[in-house]
């Protein structure tokens, strides 16, 4: 009887020790990094290309934007999309054109020339607005033309008025459009229709109607103030 009872209990220990180090060892791969760093789009790229050239830290690229540096990490990283406003303070702090932070392959010869076909152009995001930097190549442009689809249906949905350096021209191309402003009563576009402005008055566009608006945008670079 003892010799039965041996077989049976001996193998059931090294069978539990076994198992217990393959649990252990699996969990630990880190793959997150790998996979941010596959969606960092052209604005994530140049702000960090930027930023090492100049040789600012985070802190210091912080001061001259007057963008939290967290924030400025969280854009350099893809985890947050900034507004217009916000690429402008960026440019400003950094001292180059905003069409350079969409530009990954800057052009700044003479006679220059860019086309840009239907559906191309520089993708960028906000929760605002959905831009295509057109012609994005060209550095030191003294405009910057943008295809827009406008998100936002309501003030409040939109937060804070926007406001930075420049001027701006909106041209409706579909649905309808209405521009809110601190100076003027909000004004409506139609297709065909469009207005300019002073980009250092706070504006805010919103979709006017049900359907999709879209509008080419034509933003200036700084506005020339008087000495």
């Amino acid at each position: 009887m003892s010799s039965r009872r041996t077989p049976s209990t001996v193998p059931a220990a090294p069978a539990a020790r076994a198992q217990a180090p393959r649990r252990v060892g699996r969990p630990a791969g880190p793959t997150p990094v790998a996979d941010t760093g596959r969606e960092l789009g052209v604005l994530a790229l140049q702000l960090r290309k930027f930023r090492a050239d100049k040789g600012f830290t985070l802190q210091q690229l912080s001061a001259r934007s007057g963008i939290a540096a967290s924030t400025l990490s969280k854009i350099e990283t893809g985890q947050l999309s900034p507004t217009y406003e916000k690429v402008a303070a960026l440019a400003d702090g950094l001292d180059v054109d905003v069409g350079d932070l969409f530009a990954p392959t800057p052009v700044t010869v003479s006679g220059r020339r860019s086309v840009t076909r239907r559906g191309e152009g520089v993708p960028h995001g906000s929760p605002q607005y959905d831009y295509r930097m057109l012609c994005a190549e060209v550095s030191g442009k003294q405009f910057l033309p943008i295809f827009a689809h406008i998100k936002a249906r309501s003030l409040a949905e939109f937060g804070d008025l926007a406001r930075h350096d420049g001027e701006e021209f909106v041209y409706v191309l579909a649905g309808e459009v209405e521009i809110h402003s601190e100076f003027y009563a909000p004004l409506r576009l139609a297709v065909g229709d469009s207005c300019y402005f002073d980009s250092r008055m706070g504006h805010a566009l919103l979709a006017g109607s049900d359907d999709d608006a879209q509008i080419l945008w034509v933003c200036s670079k700084k506005t020339q103030v008087p000495v």
